[in-house]
């Protein structure tokens, strides 16, 4: 097998000096299993689909302060649905390839050097095309508020203002954002003998929120509405209502009649808002989400009963439930519960 690709190569439209960000990866990897795995313990919880293309993860992390930086690739075209976070807003920067965005009924298409910002508390579904590489940046959301806060105080901002959903920076705004970030990456290279001083590094930090909430989106960079009226958005909302009672009761046998009822709309209407926002039924998402749950549970801890946790999220027939855990993971249930960190743990001990 050819050696993995380790390190990343930026468009020459990003500008950046990445050497000290992607001197060493946090992991590489060629199995799809394991980079879902690794990734949502490092980022968020998510849903990942694969497409086309072979597996070609590497990942790279940095902290500056209370901001962390991230270069990703997959190597080959997936699909992310990651749980709704909370405690951060996202922005995101191919450095070579596409990705696409949709997040709340709102669509993003982003070629190399644009950058993308994404709201906290949204629901959004990503697409990173084949060969797509990406710089993220997490702005705490404490940071946000502080500055929100200082702002209206001094009469710069409005009481009510909140950020769009998601939004792309136009050429302008996103060159100011690489002057951030390139001011963060220079931190990096600070040696332990020459610390950056605690004023600089605080002035560093709060110019990321400052600049989100002085540069709002403008009409080019403006996404593409996908959801227009009212009644449209009323139903999203209806959607985040049913993957709520979906999460609060994976172990109970609900009917199609009973989330659509739940989300005050027709069987047929909620089976195409599903297909529309999930690329999946409303009872494949439910399946889906039941899945993630149980290798949530296997991935926990060695000395579970597959079986007895199978049962206890709706999986009432065996055959079935093994066939789509493989579908979904490429492996089956047995191989993950082998794989738990306890289990890797007590083998080690052992020596086996």
């Amino acid at each position: 097998m050819a050696a993995l690709s380790v390190h990343p190569m930026p468009g020459a439209g990003a500008g950046l000096d990445l050497s000290r960000l992607c001197q060493t990866p946090v992991f590489t990897s060629r199995s799809r299993q394991e980079s879902h795995r690794l990734l949502a313990r490092e980022l968020v919880e998510h849903d990942l689909s694969w497409r086309t293309g072979n597996v070609d993860t590497a990942f790279f992390r940095a902290e500056v302060g209370r901001c962390q930086l991230f270069v990703l690739r997959y190597g080959a075209e997936v699909e992310v649905r990651p749980r709704p976070f909370t405690d951060f807003v996202l922005m995101q920067m191919p450095l070579r390839g596409r990705a696409s965005i949709e997040c709340d009924g709102l669509a993003l298409e982003l070629e190399e050097g644009q950058v993308a910002v994404l709201a906290p508390n949204r629901q959004a579904r990503l697409v990173w095309h084949r060969g797509c590489e990406q710089l993220l940046l997490k702005v705490p959301r404490s940071l946000l508020r502080l500055m929100q806060e200082r702002l209206v105080d001094e009469g710069g901002l409005a009481a009510d203002f909140s950020l769009p959903p998601a939004y792309r920076l136009d050429t302008g705004q996103a060159r100011g954002w690489l002057r951030l970030v390139d001011d963060l990456l220079e931190q990096l290279g600070a040696s332990e003998g020459e610390p950056v001083h605690a004023h600089w590094l605080r002035h560093l930090e709060e110019s990321l929120p400052l600049f989100l909430l002085t540069h709002p989106p403008k009409v080019d960079g403006a996404p593409i509405a996908v959801v227009e009226t009212p009644a449209q958005r009323q139903a999203l909302r209806q959607l985040h209502k049913i993957e709520d009672l979906m999460r609060s009761r994976l172990g109970d046998a609900l009917s199609l009649g009973e989330l659509a009822a739940a989300a005050g709309m027709s069987e047929r209407s909620l089976n195409t808002l599903c297909q529309r926002c999930y690329g999946q039924t409303p009872m494949e998402r439910l399946r889906n989400l039941r899945l993630e749950a149980v290798r949530d549970r296997l991935l926990g801890r060695c000395d579970v009963s597959i079986t007895e946790v199978a049962l206890e999220h709706g999986f009432g027939h065996l055959g079935r439930f093994a066939r789509y855990y493989r579908e979904r993971f490429g492996e089956l249930p047995h191989q993950t519960a082998a794989n738990a960190d306890p289990c890797r743990s007590e083998l080690a001990r052992d020596g086996r």
